[in-house]
This record gives C-alpha cells, structure tokens and sequence, in this order.
C-alpha cells in the first residue's frame, strides 16, 4: 500500500525536497496544505525537526498512552513551509504525517497536531481490521448520511468525517485540561455533544464495533470527564 518503505525504528523526519514531499506534490496529496508551498531551508527544518522530537518527548512523559500510540502508529513526519498551517495524514497512507507549522508555533502546537494525526491513523486502522461503518464512505458522504462537525461549527459533514471530528477532539481536550487550558473544551463542547447527538441518531450506520466507540464518545462528550480518556485509550475491548 505505501509507496515509500518505513523506516526500521524511530520516526523519519523529512520536508517537501525528500521521497516523501516529492511524491505528496506530484500525487496532488494534502493540495491544501502546499498552499503557497515554499523550500524549507536548512535552517527551517532543522528548528521545526527538534520541536517535533521535543514534543514527542513531552506526550510520551506527560501521556504515555497517547505517546506510545504516537510511536507505534507514526513512522515519517514531514514538515513543508506553506501559506497554510496544520496537519493533514490519509487512510491510504498508513504511519504518514504531513505537517505545516505556523510561524508562531510552539511544543505544545507540534505535539497536539503530532496527537490529532495519530489519532486519524488510528481511526483509518481501526476501519480496517474491525470496520466501522456498514455503508462505503460515498454513501456515507450522501446528504442523508450527514452530521454537524465537532470542529466546524454548524457544517454537516460526511458520517465518517463527522465522526473523525469528534474523536480527534478528545485527546487534544484531554492534553489541554491537563496543562489548566480550557481554551478547546470552551469553544468545542457544546458543538461536540452536538455531532455525537447527530450520529446517534444515525446509530444503525455503524458496525457493532463502531456503536461501542460512539457510546465511549457520547459518555465524555456529555460529561466532559478527563479522568476516563486515559484508561478509554488503554482499554484492551476497543483495541484493534
């Protein structure tokens, strides 16, 4: 499935000049975040390269279930100097991360965007061994099949987007409270007790497995309790 054969061990760092950024541009990969895509430079990639290594170091000290998720899931990083900024990893692509970080950013920047990727791949693998939808993703995509985003607030979404949304929100909520910001609870909360209502009620277009994920999901949307993520991400029943 992928093109580019992983490293042995550890995370390959690289940007848009090596075998990755490369076969990204001319594959038209993640087009929304080459937006105004420059050279990264020297310089540039090696700043960006110690602060993704820095924020690694602080998930795997400061959320060990989460850190070691990243290690296990993500195998190349890599990190393009571009008009837009954030993260971006695809289904056909298991273990890649591509990154454009923003002027301002710090470790706390690069390892909650290191986390929300992670998760999409973890979302993408869990579809792949267990299945979490009973329809394909076009008809999941079909207007009757949309639900309101966690994260865009007010936008129907494909099912499976939708439902990407809300679970992605939850370990950079969880990574936030645990630091004493409440900057992501207080502008996602109410929007993402709304989305699990929306896939609720559509409940029938997951798979047996997929209803036990919605129903952990649901359980903290509602309650907000950052106590249960830890062991939610460690409980052996919603493992692959």
């Amino acid at each position: 499935m992928r093109p580019i054969t992983p490293p042995l061990n550890g995370v390959c760092i690289s940007d848009e000049g090596d075998a990755w950024g490369t076969y990204l541009v001319d594959h038209h990969v993640f087009e929304n975040i080459f937006v105004g895509l420059q050279a990264s430079g020297p310089l540039r990639l090696k700043a960006w390269s110690a602060q993704v290594e820095l924020a690694m170091a602080y998930t795997r000290e400061n959320f060990p279930a989460l850190g070691y998720l990243c290690d296990l899931l993500i195998t190349d990083i890599v990190l393009l100097h571009s008009a837009s900024t954030g993260g971006g990893s695809a289904s056909h692509l298991p273990g890649l991360v591509a990154m454009s970080p923003g002027p301002n950013w710090g470790m706390y920047d690069f390892a909650e965007t290191i986390v929300h990727e992670m998760t999409h791949l973890n979302l993408f693998i869990l579809d792949m061994v267990n299945r979490l939808y009973r329809l394909p993703t076009t008809e999941l995509a079909e207007h009757e099949n949309r639900v309101v985003s966690a994260v865009k607030v007010g936008e129907l979404r494909p099912f499976d987007k939708a439902f990407h949304s809300a679970v992605v929100a939850v370990p950079l909520m969880y990574m936030q409270d645990a630091r004493g910001d409440s900057a992501l609870v207080d502008a996602f909360a109410e929007s993402l007790n709304d989305c699990c209502t929306g896939l609720e009620a559509k409940r029938d277009l997951f798979t047996p497995y997929g209803q036990t994920l919605l129903d952990e999901l649901a359980t903290f949307a509602r309650t907000l309790n950052f106590a249960a993520v830890e062991s939610g991400l460690t409980r052996e029943r919603l493992a692959a």
